[in-house]
């Protein structure tokens, strides 16, 4: 009986290894939109503040100096890895990880009496972790298939402020960021959708292109002591808008786990 059990049991697996069908490894990266409509709004104060001081030290006969404005954070560089068994010829399932980063730095000094230093830095990370699948509905040679995925979207903030006013500055100057570094960060529902075009080099490599729209939103940001980020110190915290179109090259590796090596 026992091997009976066992000659069955070998059975089982050698049929299900024969209808197995692919593992897909890829990897791919390009540029990436991200909105930040809320931060990047916290910028424009900081930029109104900035632009305000040039001004005036620029009349000023006992002041020089100029500082250059905050550009927005409305694009980066994504990165992404996605691991998917292919069941059927035409749709897979898996998981993939992307990794998108922007920043936006600006630094002057204004020189009278003493000197008096702007310098501010903003470091913004987007990490996504994903479950999906992958839909392919045009198979000529080249593929065209569609994607949908959801999971978690995790966003990461670092910041430094330094904000000296020149003691010659003329009246109180409202509306000033605080001072200080920090590292804030928090999670929320994320979706992405995206079609992708691809070309089998062999059966074991191939390359391709992937056009995505990344939706997602953080309601706030916090730092370790509970804190929240509120960049232009108006007293209220600025949620994390993540949504975005991506465009990436990837590349593929596929791995037939038939024993025949042929694909169903």
């Amino acid at each position: 009986m026992k091997g009976l059990a066992s000659a069955l049991i070998a059975a089982l697996l050698l049929s299900a290894t024969a209808v197995a069908g692919t593992l897909e490894f890829s990897f791919g990266g390009g540029p990436s939109a991200i909105s930040l409509s809320e931060i990047n709004a916290s910028i424009g104060v900081f930029n109104a503040l900035i632009e305000h001081l040039n001004e005036t030290v620029d009349v000023h006969p006992d002041v020089t100096g100029a500082v250059a404005l905050l550009p927005p954070m409305t694009s980066g560089l994504s990165l992404s890895a996605v691991e998917r068994y292919w069941f059927l010829d035409w749709i897979g399932l898996g998981a993939s990880i992307a990794y998108l980063r922007t920043s936006t730095s600006t630094l002057g000094h204004y020189e009278g009496a003493d000197v008096s230093t702007i310098d501010i830095s903003v470091d913004f990370s987007n990490v996504n972790i994903l479950l999906g699948g992958r839909i392919t509905f045009l198979d000529m040679g080249l593929r065209l298939s569609a994607d949908i995925a959801a999971g978690y979207a995790l966003a990461i903030a670092h910041r430094d402020v330094t904000f000296e006013i020149p003691e010659e500055y003329p009246d109180v100057l409202s509306g000033v960021p605080e001072a200080g570094t920090g590292r804030y960060s928090g999670g929320a529902f994320g979706l992405e959708v995206g079609l992708d075009l691809s070309y089998p080099i062999a059966d074991w490599f191939g390359i391709g292109a992937t056009v995505a729209y990344r939706s997602a939103r953080v309601p706030t940001l916090s730092d370790g002591s509970g804190a929240e980020l509120d960049f232009d110190s108006d007293g209220r915290s600025e949620p994390a808008e993540l949504g975005g179109i991506t465009v990436r090259l990837t590349f593929s590796l596929s791995l037939d786990l038939g024993l025949d090596g042929d694909k169903e």
